[in-house]
């Protein structure tokens, strides 16, 4: 289905329709699209209903031009405008990953439209989740024998990124070094082709995957300041742990115990300044929860949003 904002057409589905309770589901990536909570959203389906989508730019929604502009801001106010065609008056939000951004800025933006909010293995600082990330990555690395590998390597466990895009980009190339895929997509409680396998891709053709590289190149763009305000527009790159005091609503914290993008560091950040928040680790599971251990994820949702 596909509900039209703004002149943009954003790809949509909904499980459970006929329950009240709503929860939305934010993905992550940027630019990884809502193919690999379908699962959940039929198991959680049974007890509320579960909104899934494709952000601007992703997948099955309409891409972003090239002299488009885009932004946080921008998908906010896009979340916004389709709780208000969908007719719900008020939702919880579950954001994964980079979603988890978009979830605290939705919350912080818009406290009246949400109900709860489920951060699983949320990146809250980016440069901090890089840092992170190459230390998982560290012995695979260094094992590889390669110079400009552990170069790169090296710059992003320890450089002073002037530029914060730039951490982005390199952690990519570094990634793409990684031969090992379970490692290269965190996982620890599955492996890579039961991730594969989780995810319906019958109807998805490559050009729909290709949008993704134009959806992250416009939030890493820099952004204008809003006219007649002081305020800088929020980037992706940014550390939005900030935020986290001034969401009043419930929040639940969902991280993998081997999950390298949800640092020690975001999760005691949490954990120490939300004003209301529960946390539930889960011991065999990395940066993917609600696919690694599927039962137990299902259920501690469902009991955090009293569905249960």
């Amino acid at each position: 289905m596909f509900v039209n904002i703004w002149g943009k057409n954003i790809w949509y589905d909904i499980y459970g329709a006929e329950h009240s309770d709503t929860l939305l589901y934010l993905h992550g990536g940027p630019g990884a699209s809502s193919l690999d909570f379908v699962n959940q959203a039929k198991a959680l389906s049974g007890k509320m209903k579960v909104v899934i989508f494709d952000q601007l730019g992703v997948l099955r929604s309409d891409g972003i031009a090239e002299n488009e502009s885009y932004s946080m801001e921008y998908q906010i106010e896009m979340v916004e405008e389709m709780r208000k065609i969908l007719g719900i008056e008020k939702w919880s939000v579950l954001g994964h990953s980079y979603g988890g951004m978009l979830a605290v800025l939705y919350a912080s933006a818009c406290p009246d439209s949400v109900h709860k909010i489920i951060l699983e293995c949320p990146s809250l600082w980016f440069e901090d989740s890089a840092r992170s990330t190459a230390e998982y990555l560290s012995e695979h690395i260094h094992g590889l024998n390669d110079g400009q590998a552990v170069k790169l390597w090296e710059k992003v466990r320890f450089a002073d990124y002037q530029d914060k895009t730039e951490v982005v980009w390199d952690l990519s190339a570094l990634l793409g070094y990684v031969t090992d895929m379970e490692l290269r997509f965190y996982l620890h409680g599955i492996t890579l082709e039961e991730y594969e396998m989780s995810m319906d891709t019958t109807d998805i053709a490559n050009e729909m995957w290709s949008k993704g590289e134009q959806h992250l190149k416009k939030l890493l763009e820099a952004q204008p300041e809003p006219a007649g305000s002081a305020q800088k527009k929020v980037m992706m790159t940014d550390n939005l742990l900030p935020v986290i005091p001034g969401i009043a609503a419930p929040m639940l914290l969902i991280n993998g115990k081997y999950d390298p993008a949800c640092t020690r560091n975001q999760i005691e950040y949490i954990m120490n300044n939300a004003q209301n928040v529960t946390q539930a680790v889960f011991e065999d599971s990395g940066h993917f929860p609600r696919l690694e251990e599927a039962e137990k994820y299902t259920n501690t949702v469902l009991s955090f949003l009293d569905c249960g």
